[in-house]
């Protein structure tokens, strides 16, 4: 009997996190480059067997978010650990990033990225491929806020709040957090075991699902680090807006923050406005004082519908606020990069509005409709077959010319219903069997 032991299975690929051993390096243009051909991008099909393909990607994402990470913190940013009070690394927590000087700050931005990315990452293929690292992670939009000012007597920049959305999975051995794809792809007992799985050991106190994360950045981390009159922009990023809202659509926590946040920029996000109950939250804050950007094809910008929602577009346009066009139109993870000079200007524009002065966002006229395309398409809802029409078939009937006309009138002929006896249709596939070449029945 053939029997195969645990130690007989072959071991799962290891790859060293580090760009140099993976064979890759940072070029003068801020992209990854492969060492033995600088012209060639991270190369993710190297192997027919999916399991390493996966593990050096794996190694590969972790050394890319731990130059992204060391970037962020020259950018003054700090890395803290939740749950609050959490300082032995070696016990369940995850990381986000505040301004270390974030106390001081009169104005607050809070990002919650998308709920499948690492933190700090905006976009892979924009981080491995054209584009480079800082345009493809969150260094870029870091950088574009320290420029803005945070009020119009205030010309300091404001404090910068980095949520961890996507890695809420607890991984003892290499104490830290990881997104689910990341987890799945970490180190198993073999190549060959099925995945993975998420136990209890694996959860996060108070930070175990994205959910229960954004009700920790509110209600303790944000308390935490600001000042209680500093005001608060919010931007989401795709599956994110989905909580961020369920949470401030609350009636208890929407009186609570209210007079504080300024702000919300849906990017990506597509949560329906008929979900939300809480009457203020959606037709005071939603329709005056946040904009949803979508992947569009549309130029960056352009207005594609009002709260109310355009009925003129196929595109999904029912969340209540005004929609614009993010300038992508493909991919959610890129539209905050795509659209970030716009986005971030209306953050600024609402920042500065003169003190005293409540922003409310401008009436908008929507012009906007679905293209209508013109085709060469014949009508044919009246064609015939020149060919057919006149000639007899095989029962000695003619073909009729208005066939379409007369079986859709009640009032045309009857169309003609020809019965065969069971004689004549035992001999008819006689006849058309022996002309196939199938043998006769005897039975």
């Amino acid at each position: 009997m053939f029997r195969r032991k645990w130690s007989g299975l072959p071991a799962d690929p290891d790859f060293h996190v580090d760009l140099s051993k993976l064979g890759y390096f940072i070029n003068e243009d801020d992209e990854v480059r492969a060492i033995d051909n600088p012209d060639n991008y991270f190369h993710f099909f190297f192997n027919r067997n999916t399991r390493w393909n996966e593990r050096q990607r794996y190694a590969m994402n972790q050394a890319l978010q731990y130059v992204i990470w060391e970037r962020l913190e020259k950018l003054g940013l700090k890395k803290e650990l939740l749950p609050l009070g959490t300082f032995d690394t070696s016990k369940p927590h995850v990381p986000i990033f505040v301004s270390g000087d974030i106390a001081t700050k009169s104005r607050v931005v809070v990002i919650f990225g998308e709920t499948v990315q690492d933190l700090g990452v905006l976009a892979h293929r924009i981080i491995g491929g054209r584009g480079g690292i800082n345009k493809g992670s969150m260094i870029s939009i870091v950088s574009a806020l320290q420029k803005q000012c945070s009020s119009p007597s205030n010309s300091t920049p404001p404090g910068i709040i980095l949520a961890n959305m996507g890695e809420l999975i607890w991984y003892p051995e290499g104490k830290r957090t990881l997104s689910r794809s990341a987890f799945a792809a970490a180190p198993m007992q073999s190549a060959v075991h099925y995945t993975n799985v998420v136990e209890k050991g694996n959860m996060v106190e108070k930070n175990s699902t994205a959910r229960m994360h954004v009700g920790h950045i509110f209600q303790e981390v944000i308390p935490h680090f600001t000042k209680d009159n500093s005001k608060i922009d919010i931007i989401t990023l795709g599956g994110s807006a989905d909580y961020v809202e369920e949470f401030l659509d609350l009636p208890l926590m929407w009186n609570t923050w209210k007079n504080r946040i300024n702000c919300l920029a849906i990017v990506g996000g597509l949560y329906p406005v008929w979900d939300l109950k809480n009457d203020e939250f959606v037709n005071v804050f939603l329709r005056n004082k946040a904009r949803a950007y979508i992947t569009s094809v549309e130029p960056v910008g352009m207005v594609i519908s009002g709260p109310e929602g355009n009925p003129k577009t196929t595109t999904f346009t029912q969340m209540g606020c005004p929609v614009f066009s993010s300038g992508e139109p493909n991919y959610t993870e890129t539209a905050l990069i795509t659209g970030s000079e716009v986005i971030l200007d209306w953050l600024q524009e609402v920042a500065m509005t003169p003190e005293g002065e409540d922003y409310t966002n401008p009436y908008f006229h929507v012009d906007f409709a679905d293209p209508v395309f013109d085709t060469d398409e014949p009508d044919w809802s009246s064609w015939q077959n020149e060919e057919i029409v006149g000639q007899k078939d095989e029962h000695g009937k003619m073909c009729n010319e208005q066939v379409h006309d007369e079986t859709s009138n009640p009032q045309g002929e009857k169309p003609s219903l020809v019965m065969l006896q069971h004689d004549e249709y035992n001999e008819q596939t006689k006849k058309e069997n022996v002309k196939t070449g199938q043998a006769e029945d005897t039975n």
